[in-house]
């Protein structure tokens, strides 16, 4: 294979990466999922059977407000190895962490989403990827290596995102961004083979059921069989609320690394303490759960959406918002997908209640794809998880779905020509 950007690559050459390809998929698909499994089992052994153990019916208010601090310990230490503990959540997609670095990564990312960073797994997941096609390609020119890289980290992603066809739109959305450099046959094919592979391990094959399938869906939704004009007309002005939250937590965080620069420590302690400060005291407000708060959000959706009253979701909403702008900051890692999602799901709950509650699919989907398209500069990526996230209500959600993701990237083009952040892209490092 030539090098990036070079002369086309023949058939019987790419065929020959795609075999590598599927081949790196099984490996790096497996990886995803062996982190994704000890991620569940070390948080469920944290937030839940330890306060069990002692007793607890939930986890008291000092645990909620220590641990983070003690994943902010573990993640200083983490960083201090070699790899630095990988990119951070502002960096976007980073899709060069070889073998040698993978460890500090691992540390780093468990580190911080076990103890309650509000940040979702994707990056480590990318890491996973990158590493296991490197590793394999070992003995292969330097592009063949960069090729398996990036289909390591597209077949690694479908271990959280759940469908393949989520991920196949966020490799073309990158490679259009990317432009020669990813957007060739000799890499999107391979790819693709990766991500058929990785996903096998999921769903299995004949009388295997699989390694397990992570489902992203809100089965609770009400039925919406027909867009409704006043749903299009709301969404606007949510997609628009929706892109500038996210974009405020992205800026406000840079804003904050730049005041910290220099007190790397202190910094991570700072915003350790505000998030689990944040997520404390919104449940002693609301009585709802602190993990509506802490971590990701993927999986407390419906959650959201079933808030009793506009005031408990106003204050979940600005709790989950201090610990994403915190955790983005503080040097914790993660990726800054999910968090987002999670304040466009917010935003729409609230929307619902102020508007009337049938039209809550459509406006999950805008929040939704408004969210991805303005946090990650995804739009189309952001429209089919969307839809996949609220199909149970009907086909109908991908009209608002698209309307949420165009406002949402308009609203963040509109907001980087005025001030261009930096160090905030969605890019392939």
């Amino acid at each position: 294979m030539t090098e990036t950007g070079a002369a086309p690559v023949g058939a019987s050459a790419i065929a020959r990466l795609s075999l590598g390809g599927a081949a790196v998929g099984l490996v790096a698909g497996a990886g995803a999922v062996a982190f994704v499994a000890v991620e569940h089992h070390l948080t469920h052994l944290l937030w839940h059977t330890l306060p069990e153990l002692w007793g607890l019916d939930a986890a008291p208010w000092w645990m909620v407000v220590g641990f983070p601090l003690v994943g902010a310990l573990l993640v200083w230490a983490a960083i201090r190895l070699p790899g630095h503990g990988g990119h951070g959540p502002l960096d976007g997609f980073g899709l060069d962490i070889g073998p040698d670095k993978i460890a500090s990564v691992l540390l780093a990312a468990l580190a911080s989403l076990c103890f309650g960073a509000v940040l979702g797994p994707e990056a480590p997941l990318l890491a996973i990827g990158t590493a296991s096609g490197m590793v394999l390609a070992r003995s292969a020119g330097g592009s063949v290596r960069q090729v398996m890289a990036i289909v390591g980290a597209m077949s690694a992603m479908g271990a959280i995102l759940g469908n393949p066809l989520i991920t196949v739109i966020m490799l073309l959305e990158v490679a259009l961004a990317a432009g020669t450099q990813l957007a060739r046959p000799a890499v999107l094919l391979p790819s693709l083979a990766g991500l058929g592979s990785g996903y096998l391990l999921q769903v299995g094959v004949g009388q295997w059921t699989g390694l397990g399938e992570t489902q992203l869906s809100m089965k609770s939704l009400p039925a919406y069989a027909n867009v409704r004009v006043v749903d299009l007309l709301i969404g606007v002005v949510l997609a628009v609320v929706v892109a500038v939250v996210a974009v405020l937590a992205q800026r406000g965080a840079a804003s904050v690394i730049r005041i910290g620069r220099g007190a790397a420590l202190p910094l991570l302690l700072a915003t350790a303490a505000v998030t689990g400060g944040a997520a404390a005291l919104a449940a002693a407000l609301t009585g709802q759960s602190y993990e509506l708060v802490l971590f990701a959000g993927q999986t407390s959706m419906s959650a959201y959406l079933a808030l009793p009253s506009l005031g408990v979701a106003a204050v979940v909403l600005a709790a989950k918002f201090v610990g994403y702008t915190a955790s983005l900051a503080g040097g914790f890692r993660g990726g800054m997908m999910f968090p987002a999602l999670a304040l466009g799901t917010i935003l729409a709950s609230m929307t619902a209640m102020l508007v009337g509650q049938a039209g809550i699919p459509a406006l999950t989907a805008t929040g939704i794809a408004a969210a991805t398209a303005a946090a990650m500069r995804l739009p189309f990526t952001g429209v089919l998880l969307a839809v996949l996230l609220t199909i149970s209500a009907g086909p109908a959600v991908t009209v608002p779905a698209i309307l949420g993701a165009v406002v949402g990237m308009l609203i963040r083009l509109a907001l980087d020509a005025r001030a261009p952040a930096e160090g905030v892209h969605a890019q392939a490092a």
